[in-house]
């Protein structure tokens, strides 16, 4: 999502190597969960982390704790307090196995005084301080959960972030508690927001640690979803070519197009949406999708998946809106789909079941003197022997439940929405 910045970086370390050189301060070793310094405790030395991260955390006359942030090599901590003559007003604990520079109220004052690099370096780094509180606040103020969460990972990212081609690895074992201190938010809602982030492709797990997208990868994947949400047809054909030719990994590229459905889905579900924008949004995502999946048959990398199917309109029949509908859906779903189009004969069923041997066979029909088709594709099903190995769902405005049972149809749905509780039921 960012680039570490380096100014701020080269302050930092600016820092620790102007106090080194003065031959100021006593090193000292804290082992994880040791206490620097107490809240509330009189303020009479400054800490500069060596090696290592420092949890800062208010806590609440509740016993409440609210991490502040988490520091790193060549930050102060309880630098404000000592020059103001209080107490500290924060704890500071080691997250992990830390040295720290321990440099007493009167020496900090005369580096202050006598060197003018290391009190610009130290004014510098307030300032940061002070720009971070301001940032929280206005988030705290301004933005939920989500937003909060994306602003926090992008700083955490910022501060301990290690670059690769994969992406920037947060070099820290946070917890969701941890963030959800840290965003002013309960655990489970960090994990809700956490897990639609992976979803996305935006984020995932490399042993403890998170990693986030590249930032050009990162905005790619943000707008395959936008478009899908905004049913933006030809912006999901320019970005879903972005993903080829920034390399963007397609199964990502796949998740973000799948989290923009699920999210016109939830939409439409609670009554906030209507029927034309699951229409628009599918066929957005229906443009993007051939070349993503071209992509991710070239990688050659397998999409786990709860069954695949194989869908189309049968022959005759050229209505292509309420399958591109069912289609999308399924693979929002979970499920893996091979959508052969409209206008489709007994005989192109049967090569796409050969070549694919799908879970589920859907069919749809919206002309009454088509149905017969869905019939036929039952019928060549029996005569090569493969009926039992594949379920057959249909659905169509010509269709009913009476028509599914008497052509021998293991199930029928007239809505996109059910279509995927019923693919749900017949692969388990």
């Amino acid at each position: 999502m960012v680039q570490p910045d380096a100014r701020v970086q080269t302050t930092r370390s600016g820092i620790l190597e102007l106090l080194e050189a003065s031959h100021t301060g006593r090193l000292r070793r804290y082992k994880k969960g040791e206490v620097l310094c107490w809240q509330g405790e009189p303020a009479e030395s400054v800490f500069v982390v060596k090696s290592g991260k420092v949890r800062l955390f208010p806590v609440s006359p509740k016993g409440k704790a609210h991490t502040y942030d988490i520091v790193g090599a060549g930050r102060l901590v309880g630098a404000s307090a000592p020059l103001l003559g209080g107490e500290y007003h924060l704890m500071a604990e080691a997250f992990g196995d830390v040295e720290v520079y321990v440099i007493p109220q009167t020496e900090f004052e005369h580096l202050l005084v006598n060197n003018p690099l290391f009190s610009m370096a130290v004014v510098r780094e307030l300032a940061q301080m002070v720009q971070l509180l301001t940032c929280q606040l206005e988030e705290l103020t301004f933005l939920d959960v989500r937003q909060r969460l994306e602003c926090c990972l992008t700083r955490l990212a910022d501060q301990h972030g290690v670059a690769s081609k994969e992406g920037i690895t947060i070099d820290l074992g946070v917890t969701h508690e941890e963030i959800a201190e840290m965003i002013a938010a309960n655990r489970s809602t960090v994990t809700y927001h956490l897990n639609k982030l992976k979803q996305e492709g935006l984020l995932w797990k490399r042993g403890r640690y998170l990693v986030l997208s590249p930032p050009r990868h990162a905005e790619i994947l943000a707008n395959l979803k936008r478009v899908v949400v905004e049913y933006d047809e030809e912006g999901a054909l320019s970005w879903a070519r972005r993903v080829v030719s920034d390399k963007v990994d397609p199964l990502k590229a796949l998740d973000a197009l799948t989290a923009g459905i699920r999210q016109v889905d939830d939409g439409f579900t609670r009554g906030d949406l209507a029927l034309p924008d699951i229409v628009g949004a599918s066929f957005a995502m229906k443009s993007a999708m051939s070349i993503v999946e071209e992509e991710i048959k070239k990688t050659g990398k397998r999409v786990r998946a709860l069954g695949t199917v194989v869908i189309g309109t049968v022959y005759g029949d050229i209505h292509d809106i309420g399958k591109t509908m069912v289609s999308a859906l399924l693979t929002a779903g979970g499920f893996k789909v091979i959508d052969l189009g409209v206008n489709i004969t007994a005989e192109q069923f049967m090569e796409a079941i050969r070549e694919h041997k799908p879970d589920i066979l859907a069919m749809s029909a919206l002309l009454t003197v088509t149905t017969l088709e869905q019939r036929k594709v039952i019928n060549a099903l029996k005569e090569e022997g493969v009926r039992d190995k594949v379920k057959v769902m249909v659905g169509g405005g010509a269709i009913t439940q009476e028509f599914a049972e008497r052509i021998g149809a293991d199930g029928y749905e007239p809505t996109a929405q059910g279509a995927v509780e019923l693919a749900r039921r017949l692969s388990t």
